[in-house]
């Protein structure tokens, strides 16, 4: 299986620590493919508080360009990479994915609890926001710290389609880091059919596995609370890095983040990488399963 190229990734920055480590996760990551970064600042003129004297918007724009181009010039000069900067205006969620479309960026690395201002840009509906409508996927970091390297990485895998697919984007990080994965293939308790189904997908990708040479194991578990159990599997196993299918549920007018894919990534305390299949699928083809998930114990770092 031919491992697509990461060329370029796109690191949205607003100058908080979790930014900065969103940042340094990015930093490493591009050594290791050799690939560009795009550092991306967003100002949403909705924010500003009208009570507390404020510079123009044109004077915001015009510093925070000169900021996130000098971070870009110093992150060249200090890992040898490419790097470019630029600040654009409106709302954050939608330019991360507006900048994604127009850098072709191949992955978007942004920090889950970042902040400007008076709210939280990168946690809760903005970062949901950027996973449901990027072109590519999605790695979001956890604030409390950065990750140079991913050693022990989940795979939790369900009985629908998009494993493959998954993990065709996932090879060249996984090879990269000579990381050990672990498949979770989870599955409801007594459907027989689901069972079936779920043993064949992780047959092929076991037989994937080997021929790229990838060091696996795999763990079968039953469980009507699939983000419950990844959750608590990644902090057993020492997890350093997840990667997830991100579901999309639908309505009449609107895709929203499935609530596996929205517990995952609101509640893991390691970086979450989201992929969404290229395929819809219909609702024949779901396994319908109970959501549910209780808060987890920090792991010790």
């Amino acid at each position: 299986m031919e491992a697509p190229p990461i060329q370029y990734l796109l690191v949205p920055i607003d100058f908080s620590a979790p930014s900065r480590n969103a940042l340094t996760t990015a930093v490493a990551m591009g050594q290791r493919q050799k690939a560009s970064l795009h550092l991306l600042n967003v100002l949403d003129p909705t924010e500003t508080d009208s009570r507390v004297p404020m510079p123009t918007l044109e004077e915001q724009v015009r510093t925070q360009t000169e900021a996130i181009r000098e971070l870009a010039r110093q992150i060249s000069l200090d890992h040898q990479i490419q790097c470019a900067g630029e600040c654009r205006v409106g709302s954050v969620s939608a330019e991360i994915v507006a900048a994604a479309g127009l850098t072709k960026a191949d992955l978007i690395v942004i920090g889950t609890h970042g902040s400007s201002g008076s709210r939280a840009f990168y946690i809760g509906s903005e970062a949901y926001r950027v996973i449901k409508t990027a072109p590519c996927p999605v790695m979001t970091v956890p604030a409390h710290q950065s990750w140079t390297t991913f050693e022990r990485i989940l795979f939790p895998v369900r009985p629908v389609a998009g494993a493959l697919e998954k993990y065709a984007f996932a090879r060249r990080i996984i090879q990269q880091n000579e990381a050990e994965l672990t498949v979770l293939a989870l599955h409801p308790p007594d459907e027989v059919i689901s069972i079936h189904q779920l043993e064949d997908e992780v047959a092929a990708l076991i037989a994937q596995f080997a021929r790229d040479g990838i060091r696996s194991r795999t763990l079968f578990q039953a469980t009507d609370l699939i983000a419950e159990t990844v959750l608590q599997q990644a902090n057993e196993l020492n997890t350093d890095l997840l990667i997830i299918t991100a579901t999309l549920d639908t309505t009449q007018q609107e895709f929203y983040i499935g609530p596996f894919t929205q517990q995952i990534v609101h509640n893991a305390h390691v970086p979450v990488l989201s992929i969404r299949p290229q395929a819809s699928l219909t609702g024949s083809q779901r396994v319908e399963w109970r959501y549910g998930w209780r808060p987890q114990p920090h792991r010790n770092q």
